[in-house]
């Protein structure tokens, strides 16, 4: 999952750092240019998200179909739609991983 941008503290070049994983709360990227560090990752961050099952997605208002596509495409959950990513993750109709 690729972030939104980030600012070595070594180098200082502005990238999109990719994260493989969090521990708790921190993920080690590297920078373009080889340097190593720790990057924060707010709680409302999702990664490698994806609709699984479009026809009960289809279901859903327009309007939250496209708050949900527009959360999974910033990689930032909203406070206000974590419930509804919560159920249609357990329901299987998005997948993070």
């Amino acid at each position: 999952m690729y972030l939104q941008v980030a600012r070595c503290p070594i180098c200082g070049v502005e990238f999109r750092p990719e994260v493989k994983s969090i521990d708790d709360g921190e993920a080690e990227v590297r920078c373009p240019n080889g340097h190593v560090f720790t990057i924060h990752i707010d709680n409302d961050a999702v990664f490698d998200c994806e609709i699984r099952d479009w026809e009960r997605f289809g279901l859903l208002p327009q309007t939250i179909q496209h708050a949900v596509l527009e959360a999974i495409q910033s990689g930032r959950i909203p406070r206000e739609l974590r419930p509804l990513m919560t159920r249609l993750k357990d329901a299987g109709v998005v997948v993070c991983t």
